[in-house]
Formats: C-alpha cells, structure tokens, sequence
C-alpha cells in the first residue's frame, strides 16, 4: 500500500468508528419528578418511544436544574429544565439549546401551608420560612412576580433552600411554614390531609418548562431527537384525547418510583397539566423579558436575544409534527 495513502484510510477509518458509535450510542433523556416530566414517563410506558425507533436510556431528575448541569456536562441528551435556569445559564454563556416547550405550569405549582396553618393569603406569609429551591423558575415566579403583586418583598419572608421531593417533611416538622410544591407530590400531600392550598401560579405568571437539548448531539445526531419527538408527542396526544388512560400509565409509574397517589388524585393532576409545546414568539418574548429581569438582579451580565433565535431551534419539533400529522 502506498505510504502515503495509508495514513488517509487509517484517519477515514477512524472517523468512521467514532461516527458509527456516536449513532450507536444510546440516546439519553432526563425525566423530571414531577408531573411535567409525565410526558417521558408515558411515552416510556407505553412504548412510544421504541415504536418510533428510538434506542435510549432514561433517568429520573428531582430539579430541573439537575437536568440542566446533565446537559451541559454531556451526561444527557434531553430534559426539561425551568425556564429561569434556563435564561441564567445561557445568559452565563453556557451551551444549551431550547427545542420545545415542555409545558405551561401555572396551574401545577402551588403556594402552601401546612393544613392548621393560620395563613389564607400570601400576604399573611410575612415573616415566615418559605421553602423553595433558591433558582428554579418557580422561585424566580414567586420573588419576582407573585410576591410583589402581594405588596411584599423577598426581604419579608425567611427562606429554606431544598428540594420540592422534600418540603412537605420541612413543614411537618417545623423547619418550614409554607412552600411551593409541584404537582403530583402537592396533590398527594393535600389528599393526604398533610397541607392546605393557597393557590396556583396561575393568576401571577405563566410559567414553563423548556426542553433542552445536548447542543453536541443536536448537531450530530438529528434523527434521535426527532424519533424522540414522535414517540413524546404521542404521549401529549394521549393526553388530551384519553387522559384516564394517561394518568392510569402515569400512576402505574408513580409507584415504581416511589411517589405512590391514588388514581383519582393522578387524574386530577394529569388534567391540570397544560400541553402547549412550541416555542411561539410569545414564548420567546417572554424569555428575553425574564433575561432583562435577571439582569437587574445581577444574575446575568448580558440578555440572551432568544427572539433572534439565539439558543433556540424548534426545527426538529416542527419536523416530528409535520411527520405526526
């Protein structure tokens, strides 16, 4: 063989192996605890996503912002991360990309206070410790939206910084007053007579989920993401059309990882859940007018222009839903 042209074919074959393993490679997806990561547990369930081709792991996240570390670390290629970390950690520079929305989630984040709780409002809250995970888009709602609509300050309140998996025990014993909980874990807690609600997000702020992706892997490995898309997609469409059967898979999944509700509890959670998964213009408004909040605070330096499309690419999405339909 011509020793020039050796050395060529080892490179070509060499990048060929690495190009064969990175499609080898399972593809790896980051299931929230709560009930907006329903849409993966589903779709994992019923079989969605094998049926649409897809070979994947899958893990359980407690915090959005786990998943988000996961991303940016490349031990993922897909989850759900709060918008607020989702602004700060592209306003910080880091290399995520939003390629759907997960979903609206107003209406499955509760205020709460253990059931004997005096307290009937957020303004009577004052002087309390609040739990909450200093950070995540709900504690961003809450400072920066629902307080100051109650004539309060982030000054007003004391704060304890945990895991929503781990407030209703803070207020049980003590530690805490009131809290924000996601759903399910805030409907299992209320209909097990444990805390009381003092209202969703809802009337203050409609906040969401983002879908990231592995900006490494988005590039490399397209047709994943959009096999992905397809088999989540039908997860919504279950969803909407049959939701008993929806929450029955969920709740099946709830008890293997160890968040055990009842049926009827699941079904009123599942319903309350809001499927609204493009990344509309209004979505990316409402992003950039988060980044410009956060930068008063002196949580960023610079204002990511998500409505240039920067750290946004919904292309794979819209193709899995032209494909769907």
């Amino acid at each position: 063989m011509n020793r020039f042209l050796r050395p060529i074919l080892i490179a070509c074959a060499a990048l060929l192996a690495a190009a064969h393993g990175a499609e080898a490679a399972p593809f790896r997806i980051g299931a929230h605890r709560s009930v907006h990561g329903s849409w993966e547990v589903v779709a994992h369930k019923m079989g969605y996503f094998k049926e649409a081709g897809l070979d994947y792991t899958m893990q359980y996240f407690k915090q959005g912002k786990l998943i988000a570390q996961a991303l940016l670390t490349d031990s993922l290629d897909v989850g759900t991360v709060g918008v607020a970390a989702f602004v700060t950690s592209v306003g910080k520079g880091a290399k995520l990309t939003a390629i759907a929305v997960t979903a609206n989630i107003c209406g499955t984040e509760w205020i709460v206070v253990p059931k004997d709780s005096k307290a009937r409002s957020v303004k009577d809250l004052k002087g309390l410790t609040f739990a909450v995970r200093t950070g995540e888009g709900t504690d961003f709602a809450f400072k920066s939206y629902i307080l100051p609509k109650n004539g309060m300050t982030e000054g007003d309140l004391k704060w304890l910084n945990i895991a929503t998996t781990d407030r209703v025990a803070a207020m049980l014993a003590g530690n805490a007053q009131a809290a924000i909980l996601d759903d399910p874990q805030a409907e299992i807690a209320r209909s097990k007579g444990l805390v009381r609600f003092l209202g969703d997000f809802c009337p203050y702020d409609n906040i969401r989920m983002m879908h990231a992706g592995n900006p490494m892997r988005l590039k490399s490995d397209p047709a994943s993401y959009e096999k992905y898309f397809r088999g989540w997609l039908r997860a919504h469409e279950l969803k909407k059309k049959y939701p008993e059967k929806y929450a029955r898979a969920y709740t099946e999944a709830l008890a293997e990882t160890g968040d055990k509700g009842d049926y009827p509890v699941v079904l009123a959670v599942v319903r309350r859940l809001r499927s609204e998964p493009a990344i509309t213009p209004a979505v990316k408004a409402y992003m950039v007018d988060m980044a410009e909040k956060q930068k008063k605070l002196g949580w960023i330096k610079t204002v990511p222009r998500f409505d240039q499309g920067q750290a946004v690419d919904g292309s794979i999405f819209e193709k899995a839903v032209g494909r769907k339909n």
